[in-house]
């Protein structure tokens, strides 16, 4: 795994927005330890063998592996959905990065809809059970992603509804021009403190004693890190 950070003009960003652990997460996770951690993965630097976080990218990557759906695709309908906001909830109840309705969530076994990982996992495992459902039509399996299944076996392809008619558009737009996918990185909401402790300082040893980090070695000396 790759946690990478670089300054704004470079080609890889990976600090524009850096998620903390999931609401649900015990208190005891909720803590200087845990903030501490998210503000190193923010600093320019490239960490590896860091196991309680990951950047969206690499999910979305593993999600696609897992469920054989396109990286492309599955970043598609994520920009669509909600822009890649973990805590997004539209006024029809749809949840989280992937929009998962309520009763889809029960039928996936999705416990916690807004914890990023998971939300992505549910929502590839989902638009790969209507690609099978429609012998690999991309039309039809984003219609039934958005409308329901029902509306799309009714019409016989893409219901004559404006919202379904301009997701599955807008979809395959995206897929073309390639999804604009932040470079978030998370935090596992499993991750107890002591792990997220040790993966603390094992990222703090890769810091380089520069002005850079100036600010960051401060920080964590006042919670005696350093």
């Amino acid at each position: 795994m790759k946690i990478s950070v670089a300054t704004a003009d470079s080609k890889v960003t990976y600090e524009e927005i850096i998620e903390g652990p999931a609401k649900e997460t015990s208190t005891s996770n909720t803590n200087a330890t845990s903030e501490a951690f998210v503000k190193a993965l923010n600093q320019k630097t490239v960490a590896d063998n860091i196991k309680t976080a990951t950047s969206y990218k690499d999910i979305f990557i593993e999600a696609s592996e897992k469920y054989g759906v396109s990286y492309d695709l599955l970043t598609a309908i994520a920009e669509q959905e909600s822009g890649f906001n973990p805590n997004a909830v539209s006024h029809t109840g749809a949840m989280g990065i992937m929009q998962i309705m309520p009763a889809t969530a029960n039928e996936l076994k999705l416990t916690h809809p807004f914890d990023a990982y998971e939300n992505i996992m549910a929502g590839a495992n989902y638009i790969s059970q209507k690609l099978k459902e429609y012998n690999g039509d991309l039309d039809k399996a984003l219609a039934a992603y958005n409308a329901g299944s029902n509306a799309v076996d009714m019409y016989g392809g893409v219901p004559p509804y404006g919202e379904t008619l301009s997701y599955v558009e807008n979809v395959k737009a995206i897929m073309q021009r390639g999804a604009n996918v932040p470079y978030t990185n998370y935090i596992s909401r499993n991750a107890s403190k002591a792990e997220i402790e040790a993966d603390l300082k094992l990222l703090l040893k890769d810091l380089p004693d520069t002005e850079e980090y100036a600010e960051l070695r401060n920080t964590l000396a006042e919670i005696n890190y350093l």
